[in-house]
């Protein structure tokens, strides 16, 4: 009796938030959000900048010698680099291709420079997303729809520009 009663009590809670329309696991995944269906190609070039090691070498003083001496050293420090990369969306997923110096020397691979991207997200003004090189470097991509600036933040830095790559069009830039 005691047995029937509890059930009866869950089968109630379900149907009154079935009723009330409480979301469930799959409608809330995406609450807030406006991923929907969205295509999009941009392709992206700017500027980075990465951690690297430089050996130089020139004449330095030596107090204990009291004279300028030729020495070596490996010093550490950041390389900037020109780079392009492109983004592309279909249905609320993405990938982004990297090239050359946005690939660390430790990486996971990808797919012939893609790698997937994760928690994409859409809003009017702004595209969010990540994705993954390595276990220690997962970058953060930020997209301003307004203006076209596009940011990633890991160990690897870029900014850049975007345009959106519209190759059914058959017009030509310039």
């Amino acid at each position: 009796m005691m047995i029937k009663r509890t059930m009866l009590g869950i089968v109630s809670v379900l149907a009154t938030a079935v009723a009330v329309g409480l979301p469930s696991a799959a409608q809330s995944q995406y609450y807030g959000d406006d991923n929907g269906d969205t295509n999009l190609t941009l392709i992206c070039w700017g500027e980075g900048r990465k951690p690297g090691t430089q050996y130089r070498n020139g004449y330095e003083w030596n107090p204990r010698r009291d004279r300028y001496e030729y020495r070596g050293r490996i010093e550490s420090g950041t390389q900037e680099f020109d780079s392009e990369v492109q983004l592309e969306f279909h249905d609320g997923l993405g990938r982004i291709h990297l090239t050359g110096r946005m690939i660390p020397p430790i990486h996971s691979g990808g797919r012939r420079g893609w790698w997937d991207l994760t928690n994409v997200r859409f809003t009017s003004d702004r595209i969010t997303a990540r994705y993954r090189l390595n276990g220690a470097n997962k970058p953060k991509v930020e997209i301003n729809r307004r203006t076209g600036r596009i940011k990633i933040d890991g160990i690897e830095k870029f900014r850049g520009e975007c345009d959106a790559g519209e190759w059914g069009d058959v017009r030509n830039r310039f």
